[in-house]
């Protein structure tokens, strides 16, 4: 059955207008100010988030909904396929050993925050299982990998065809490098792969400090004066369960800012050739 996302019942739109964290005008101004933008227009933005799910992520869908502002998470499938984890880390009688094996547990409660994610009505999409630059892998490794990943994720995933957005952008930003049988790949996989036209740069440990990532976003939006899908990180690819907690942290304090520059819009605003499940 197709599920109603409350971003297009109006419903949570109209709650968002009325009790939206509110920016008096004065303050507005002395933000479009300091990040050069030309006039007062607000310009369509989509937040989307990489990498994760983390622990720390249900922070990020608290703060998302009480803000009523919708979101894509990509996703990395190998944290989130305990069976595998299961036999690679846990004693050799699954019986017996998964209920006090860490990395097995760790893996359940990553797999709670993804149905929770689910739940909550954000947009889930996979990331790949394994992380790589798949230009430089063997093909038949990467079209492995995409499929592994539908395979692991299929609960989850929220559209069909299913998101998936490509790691590093390789194979996206360098298709036209004889490369672009990465994204063929993908098309053979069922998925529909998601670019962004913004980056918040938030994996970079420089710019996380004070508001540097927020600068980051609203001084591109301004320079081009036009909107778009912005990358963040909820999670770290290197690591199963910490989260990118700079970014976690700090959005609720980013988005009073934000919404002086930005409409904050869901996916199929910008992207039409998908359907929710």
């Amino acid at each position: 059955m197709k599920k109603t996302r409350w971003w297009k019942t109006g419903i949570w739109a109209l709650a968002g207008f009325l009790g939206m964290t509110t920016v008096q005008a004065e303050d507005c101004s002395a933000v479009r100010a300091r990040y050069q933008c030309q006039d007062d227009t607000l310009y369509p933005l989509h937040l989307s988030f990489d990498d994760g799910p983390a622990m720390e992520t249900p922070e990020l869908l608290r703060v998302l909904q009480r803000e009523h502002i919708p979101a894509t998470f990509f996703v990395l499938a190998g944290k989130v396929d305990c069976e595998q984890i299961r036999v690679e880390q846990c004693p050799s009688d699954p019986t017996a050993g998964a209920p006090d094996c860490e990395a097995y547990r760790q893996c359940l409660q990553r797999r709670e925050v993804l149905a929770e994610t689910r739940r909550a009505g954000f947009e889930i999409g996979s990331h790949s299982y394994s992380h790589l630059h798949y230009t430089q892998v063997p093909p038949e490794q990467a079209q492995a990998d995409f499929i592994r990943a539908r395979t692991v994720l299929e609960p989850y995933l929220s559209t069909n065809p299913p998101l998936f957005r490509l790691p590093y952008g390789d194979g996206w930003f360098n298709r036209k490098e004889n490369n672009g049988q990465v994204l063929q790949m993908l098309d053979q996989a069922g998925f529909t792969h998601i670019d962004w036209q913004y980056s918040a740069f938030d994996w970079n440990t420089d710019n996380q400090q004070g508001d540097k990532i927020l600068s980051n976003v609203l001084e591109q939006v301004c320079q081009r004066r036009q909107g778009g899908v912005v990358l963040f990180h909820d999670g770290v690819p290197e690591q199963m369960n910490e989260g990118r907690l700079f970014t976690i942290r700090n959005m609720a304090h980013w988005i009073p800012a934000m919404r002086c520059v930005v409409d904050f819009k869901p996916l199929s605003f910008f992207v039409k050739n998908f359907t929710e499940k």
